[in-house]
């Protein structure tokens, strides 16, 4: 009889330790729990995705040979149980149980010799009033790709703002301003483009770069306010007020 590998998080990390550990130990029963409907994707894709490069979101998903990861893939050629909007709600150490929920809500336990945590990270979160006004997104997930790219399609989004200079924001900004043609603003806190990253002097050329096309960017300015009745139209930042429809948020993560 193999161990019971419980593991929490099927994105990036899990499903890789989990396809391990299944090399290691064939014989291992291995369970992952994902509380989001999409598991096992290239996060690092999702502007491309956005911006139409990558045309359906099925090739955030697969592997070289074009088979999608989703449930069966693991099930049928990993031979690993793939749990997705499943929550894990409490780890109990002593008994070496893990309780879970899944979709339709019914509860269950899962015993486990082997715990791994892959839940990654989360999004920063920026306490700024009017923050629940629609057509506020981040890029945490598969989901908010697919959600923010068929707002555009739509063809019902002029003005974007772009909150944070970092990779994903800019990534991002490129996607609305160049495929999308949609007018593009980047709000950043710092006085430069991926602060932290890279020197000011390389930050300048990339930012003028994208300025040459289109892109606006309000280096040194704090957001301070989202304003609209139920969907967003302006942003408030410590010097000025910018007119969007669309807002993307990219603070990094925690």
């Amino acid at each position: 009889m193999g161990k019971n590998i419980v593991i929490v998080g099927a994105v990036a990390l899990g499903s890789k330790a989990g396809s391990r550990l299944k090399r290691l130990e064939p014989d291992a029963n291995v369970i992952m729990i994902d509380r989001d409907e999409y598991i096992s994707y290239g996060g690092c894709g999702i502007p491309y995705y956005v911006s139409g490069d990558v045309s359906d979101v099925s090739e955030l998903r697969a592997t070289s040979f074009h088979m999608v990861r989703d449930e069966n893939f693991f099930k049928n050629v990993k031979d690993i149980r793939a749990l997705s909007q499943t929550e894990v709600l409490k780890i109990n150490r002593d008994e070496k149980t893990v309780l879970i929920r899944n979709k339709q809500g019914v509860e269950s336990t899962l015993p486990y010799d082997k715990l791994v945590l892959g839940t990654g990270s989360k999004l920063r979160k920026l306490d700024i009033a009017g923050k629940s006004l629609k057509n506020i997104f981040g890029v945490g997930s598969l989901k908010d790709a697919i959600d923010i790219k068929e707002l555009i399609t739509k063809g019902n989004i002029e003005k974007a703002v772009i909150i944070g200079a970092g990779f994903i924001g800019l990534e991002m900004a490129e996607a609305l301003s160049d495929m999308w043609g949609i007018e593009t603003s980047v709000i950043e806190y710092f006085d430069q483009i991926m602060p932290g990253f890279v020197s000011k002097k390389i930050a300048n050329m990339g930012m003028r770069h994208m300025e040459e096309n289109d892109v606006k960017f309000y280096l040194g300015e704090k957001v301070t306010a989202f304003e609209g009745e139920e969907y967003i139209q302006k942003v408030r930042t410590d010097k000025r007020t910018i007119d969007a429809d669309l807002v993307i948020m990219s603070v990094g993560v925690e």
